[in-house]
């Protein structure tokens, strides 16, 4: 199955991963290839140029840099951080998996040549704040259509298989509407403008299944994902803080990433053991 990462860095001068946010993406591309084939890395010219000089562009069966084309678009990506992952979507042949960067799938996962269907890693609950009502966007000259099912579970984007293409048109072109035509309040910043991705990004999504009359099925649930039992995937986004507020925490992952590495790679683990980015967490 033709799975995507995505990484937008509005090519600013002097990005970088943390090296916690490295392993994890190097875990999630050679597990995603052992167990269920090709995955690609949808970013911009800053984004290549920085695994070029890692020595990691290698690790994607390609590179594409296309998302160079998102400064075009009159997105403004500080709201909407996760464009780029539509914009990524609408490039891909189908069947396809899109997939973030923290998300580790350790194990194969069933998919159906024929599957026209979504099929998502979880939902949410709608009682969240981040999934307010729709009296809360804003917009010019746009407003939401009046048949939206707005008590629908929203689904976490994490990892989504797409099976039907006017499903994915349809998706992504209203997500793009939205997001161009967003217009929040002043006073509206930081957290308050979260709803905005999120309703684009995971509540659109299951309302957007509902009217094209396509299955939603989920991979997992969150009480089987939190009970330490599951061994089919790790998303590293809830700790994300804590390794950045935790730098012997942080080592330690990496590390234990270094050493999952060694077992189940040591063709790669050579390689990385060699980079400058990875080699102290090998030795």
């Amino acid at each position: 199955m033709r799975a995507f990462h995505t990484l937008r860095t509005k090519n600013k001068s002097g990005f970088a991963l943390a090296d916690f946010e490295v392993f994890t993406l190097i875990l999630s591309v050679l597990e995603w290839r052992r167990h269920n084939g090709e995955i690609f890395l949808y970013t911009d010219t800053t984004g290549k140029n920085f695994f070029d000089a890692a020595g990691l562009s290698d690790l994607w069966s390609g590179v594409d840099t296309s998302l160079d084309e998102m400064a075009q678009l009159g997105i403004d990506e500080n709201i909407f951080w996760a464009g780029a992952k539509l914009f990524a979507l609408n490039l891909q042949p189908l069947p396809c998996v899109m997939m973030d960067l923290d998300f580790i799938v350790w194990r194969p996962l069933n998919f159906s040549p024929s599957d026209s269907s979504v099929t998502v890693i979880h939902r949410e609950s709608c009682d969240l704040p981040c999934y307010p009502d729709e009296n809360y966007f804003r917009f010019k000259n746009f407003s939401l259509p009046p048949n939206l099912n707005w008590s629908l579970e929203p689904c976490n984007g994490a990892l989504v298989y797409f099976g039907e293409k006017n499903f994915v048109r349809r998706y992504v072109d209203f997500a793009f509407e939205f997001m161009q035509a967003a217009n929040p309040l002043p006073e509206q910043n930081g957290w308050d403008l979260l709803p905005y991705m999120v309703f684009v990004e995971q509540r659109w999504l299951a309302m957007c299944a509902e009217l094209c009359g396509v299955e939603l099925r989920t991979f997992s649930d969150l009480p089987a994902l939190f009970d330490g039992k599951q061994k089919f995937f790790t998303h590293v986004w809830g700790y994300k803080k804590f390794f950045r507020e935790n730098p012997n925490a942080a080592e330690k992952f990496c590390r234990d990433c270094a050493g999952r590495i060694s077992h189940d790679f040591p063709r790669h683990a050579e390689k990385f053991s060699r980079l400058a980015l990875t080699e102290k967490y090998f030795a």
